[in-house]
C-alpha cells in the first residue's frame, strides 16, 4: 500500500496500452546547442511543479545545496539520484544515504459521495482531529462528478500512535463528515504498516556556470557518428528527418547503429535506454536511444557504471 496516494487507474491503464504498442527500438536525434544540452543534462527548482517554496522536495533539494546537506524522511526516495539540479546558475549533484528507519501506521479510509441517507455520526469537518483533517484532505472535495453505489474512493494516510489514539474516523465506524455544507459517509478501511526512513541528501557542485556545464558534458560525452553504411545512414536520417525511426525485431541497421552508439559514453543511461550527445554531418545532436526489444551484452559497449547518471526523475 502506498501512503498519502490516490491511485488513478485511468493513468495506469494509459501506461498498459502505450507499453503494449511500443516498437522494439526507436532512435529520436534533435539538434542541440548548449543550451538545449545544459537543460536535457539537468533539473531545475525553477522547473518545479508545485512553486518550489511550497513543495517539499524542492525545500529538501535547496537545503541540501544551500548548507551541503539536509534530512528528509518517506517510504522512499523523495528525491531521485540522478541529473544535476542547477540553482542559482550553478549545478550540483545530489546523492543520499539512510541514516534511520522506523514503522509507522498508514490507515485506509473509503468516502461515499453520493450516499442519499448517510449513516454515522455526524462531525464537522473543522472539528475533526487534524490528522483525520489531513486524511479527509485526500478525499474531499470531490475531484471529479464520477458516482457508483457504495464507495467510490479510498485513500491511505499515515498515523503516529498519538494520532492513531484520537482518531474519531478509526473509532467510529462510519462516520458522516460535513464539509463544506455538504455530508459525506466517510469508512474506515483498515491499517497497515510500512517503514519510513529518514534520509540524508548531500550536495556537491559539478559546474559553477552554464556555460562550464555545457563544455564539461561535450568533454566526457561527445562523439561522432561516421563510416555508416547506407542502410544505417537511413537509420539515422530518418530519426533526425521525421522525429523518430522505429525499428523492427530484425532491423540489422539499427542494431549496428545501436551497437555504435554503446560504444561511447552516454549522458543518461537506465535499462534499454540511454541519451548521447553525438555529432553528425558536423552538427551535435541529443539522441534518445530506447532498445528494450533488442539484446545487448552489458558487459560491452559503455561502461555499465560510468557515467554522470545513472536515473533520471
Amino acid at each position: 500500500m502506498v501512503p498519502d496516494r490516490l491511485l488513478p487507474l485511468g493513468a495506469l491503464l494509459a501506461l498498459v496500452l502505450l507499453a503494449g504498442c511500443s516498437a522494439p527500438g526507436s532512435l529520436s536525434m534533435d539538434p542541440a546547442t548548449d543550451a538545449d544540452i545544459v537543460e536535457r543534462a539537468s533539473r531545475s527548482l525553477e522547473r518545479a511543479a508545485p512553486p518550489a517554496e511550497d513543495d517539499e522536495e524542492a525545500r529538501t533539494i535547496r537545503t541540501a545545496i544551500e548548507n551541503g546537506s539536509a534530512t528528509i524522511d518517506g517510504p522512499n526516495p523523495p528525491v531521485r539520484e540522478g541529473k544535476p539540479f542547477e540553482y542559482e546558475g550553478a549545478f550540483y549533484d545530489l546523492t543520499w544515504t539512510v541514516v534511520d528507519e522506523r514503522t509507522v501506521t498508514s490507515v485506509s479510509l473509503l468516502v461515499d459521495y453520493n450516499a442519499s441517507d448517510p449513516t454515522g455520526e455526524r462531525i464537522d469537518y473543522e472539528d475533526l482531529p487534524a490528522a483525520d483533517r489531513r486524511a479527509v484532505d485526500a478525499l474531499l472535495p470531490p475531484r471529479d462528478d464520477r458516482r457508483v453505489e457504495g464507495y467510490e474512493l479510498g485513500a491511505s494516510t499515515r498515523y503516529n500512535d498519538s494520532e492513531l489514539s484520537r482518531s474519531v474516523l478509526v473509532a467510529q465506524e462510519p462516520t458522516v463528515v460535513v464539509y463544506e455544507g455538504e455530508a459525506y459517509q466517510i469508512a474506515f478501511d483498515g491499517t497497515s504498516q510500512y517503514t519510513v526512513e529518514t534520509y540524508r541528501y548531500t550536495a556537491t557542485k559539478v559546474a559553477d556556470s552554464h556555460d562550464e556545464y555545457a563544455r564539461d558534458l561535450k568533454e566526457e560525452h561527445l562523439f561522432t557518428l561516421q563510416s555508416l553504411t547506407d542502410a544505417e545512414r537511413q537509420v539515422v536520417d530518418e530519426s533526425i528527418e521525421e522525429g523518430s525511426y522505429y525499428a523492427e525485431d530484425d532491423d540489422e541497421a539499427f542494431r549496428a547503429v545501436l551497437d555504435e552508439f554503446r560504444r561511447h559514453e552516454p549522458v543518461v543511461e537506465e535499462e534499454a535506454h540511454g541519451e548521447w550527445l553525438v555529432r553528425y554531418d558536423g552538427e551535435v545532436y541529443w539522441a534518445n536511444l530506447w532498445y528494450d526489444g533488442f539484446d545487448v551484452d552489458r558487459t560491452s559497449g559503455a561502461s555499465s557504471g560510468s557515467g554522470r547518471e545513472r536515473t533520471e526523475q
